[in-house]
C-alpha cells in the first residue's frame, strides 16, 4: 500500500481526530453504513488495483484509530473477509470459500404480503415469548470468512463463527462478549493449524450505567407507522429502499427481543414496504424450521438477496442471510454466494 493510498483512507476515516477508545453500538452501525456507501460508490481507494465492495461488516470490539486501515500480517481483508489482497506487492485476489446455500434460498417464491400479515397476527397473539422489558439479552451466532495468505502466496480459507452475547439494561449499563465458535473449512486439508480456537474470547466490553448507547429508542412503539420512524433513525430507508429496511430490522434484533406487539408491527412494516417474497418453510443453519422471506435489491452496490427466517409460532426473527445473486463485482467469489449469515438464539 503506497503513501497515496494511506492518505486517501485517512481522508475518509470518520474517526479522524477522535480520541482512542471502544466504539459504541451506534458508532459501529454508523461506520458500517459509511463503509457500505463508500464501497457502493467505489470511492474507497484501491489496494493494488482492487476496490472494496459491499459486504456487511461484523459488529465487534473496534478501536477508533483502527476503523478503516486494518493490515494484519500480510493481508488486508475487506469487510467480512471475502476479498483478500497482499498489500506488499503480489496484487493477487484469492478465490474465497463461502457457506453453502440453504434449500430454496434462491427460489422465485410468491408475493409475501399476505404471509407476512398472517404471521403478524400470529405474533400479536403470542403468549409464549413476552420479549424484553427493562433488561435486554441477545445471543447471536455470526459467521464470517477468514482468509490468509502466507509468504509463498498460498491461500487458505475457513468460515469462522463468532458467538456473541449482549446484555444491556434500562439504566444503559451493559456488557458485550464475543467468542470464537467452531471453524469450518471447505477444504480441511488446507489447514495444518487451527484457524481459531473455539471459545476464545475475542472481545469483552462493559458499559457502566448511562454509557451504553442502543441504536433505537426504547421502549419501541407497537404502531407500525411510529415504529417505521424509529427504524429510520440511522437508516436512510427512504433513499435506499427495501434492502436497507431489511438491515434495519436485523439491527433491531441484534440488540433486543421485541415484545409480541412490536414483532407484529415489524412484520406489518415488511409487508407494506419491503416487496418481500415468501419462500415458505426453510430450515436455518441451527436446524430450526421457520418461515422465510426474501428481499431482493442492489443496496450496497451489488445485486443481492436478504433472506429473513422467522419463527412461525412467535414471529421472532431466527436468522438472516445475505446472498450475492448475479455478480460478485470485485469480490472474487463464485455466484451465487452467501456472504454473511446470523442466527439469533
Amino acid at each position: 500500500m503506497n503513501t497515496n493510498d494511506l492518505d486517501t483512507l485517512k481522508r475518509v476515516d470518520p474517526a479522524s481526530g477522535i480520541p482512542d477508545g471502544p466504539l459504541t453500538g451506534r458508532e459501529l452501525a454508523g461506520l458500517q453504513r459509511i463503509a457500505t456507501r463508500l464501497a457502493a460508490e467505489e470511492h474507497v481507494a484501491p489496494v493494488n488495483g482492487v476496490r472494496a465492495a459491499d459486504v456487511p461488516a461484523r459488529r465487534g470490539k473496534v478501536r477508533r484509530r483502527a476503523v478503516l486501515v486494518g493490515v494484519a500480517g500480510a493481508v488486508a481483508v475487506a469487510a467480512a473477509g471475502v476479498v483478500v489482497v497482499d498489500p506488499f506487492g503480489s496484487g493477487g485476489v484469492a478465490m474465497a470459500a463461502t457457506p453453502p446455500l440453504l434449500d430454496a434460498e434462491l427460489a422465485q417464491g410468491r408475493p409475501g404480503k399476505a404471509a407476512l400479515l398472517a404471521l403478524a397476527a400470529t405474533a400479536a397473539a403470542d403468549k409464549t415469548l413476552p420479549g424484553d422489558a427493562g433488561s435486554h439479552t441477545v445471543r447471536m451466532q455470526a459467521w464470517n470468512l477468514s482468509t490468509a495468505v502466507d509468504s509463498k502466496e498460498r491461500v487458505t480459507s475457513a468460515i469462522i463463527p463468532e458467538d456473541v452475547s449482549l446484555t444491556w439494561n434500562s439504566d444503559l449499563s451493559g456488557r458485550l462478549v464475543i467468542r470464537t465458535g467452531q471453524p469450518y473449512s471447505p477444504d480441511p486439508t488446507s489447514h495444518k493449524d487451527p484457524v481459531g480456537k473455539p471459545g476464545r474470547v475475542k472481545g469483552d466490553q462493559s458499559w457502566p450505567p448511562g454509557r451504553y448507547q442502543p441504536m433505537y429508542r426504547y421502549p419501541l412503539p407497537s404502531d407500525p407507522a411510529r415504529l417505521l420512524a424509529v427504524l429510520k433513525i440511522g437508516h436512510d430507508i427512504d433513499a435506499n429502499g427495501p434492502g436497507q429496511l431489511a438491515g434495519a430490522v436485523t439491527d433491531l434484533y441484534r440488540e433486543a427481543t421485541p415484545a409480541p406487539a412490536v414483532r407484529a408491527a415489524v412484520l406489518k412494516i415488511l409487508a407494506d414496504h419491503s416487496n418481500a417474497v415468501s419462500l415458505g418453510a426453510m430450515t436455518d443453519r441451527s436446524g430450526r424450521k421457520g418461515q422465510a422471506f426474501a428481499v431482493d435489491s442492489s443496496y450496497g452496490g451489488l445485486p443481492n438477496r436478504h433472506v429473513l427466517i422467522f419463527d412461525a409460532k412467535t414471529g421472532r426473527l431466527w436468522a438472516d442471510e445475505t446472498v450475492l445473486t448475479k455478480t460478485a463485482g470485485r469480490l472474487n467469489v463464485r455466484i451465487p454466494a452467501v456472504i454473511s449469515y446470523k442466527l439469533y438464539l
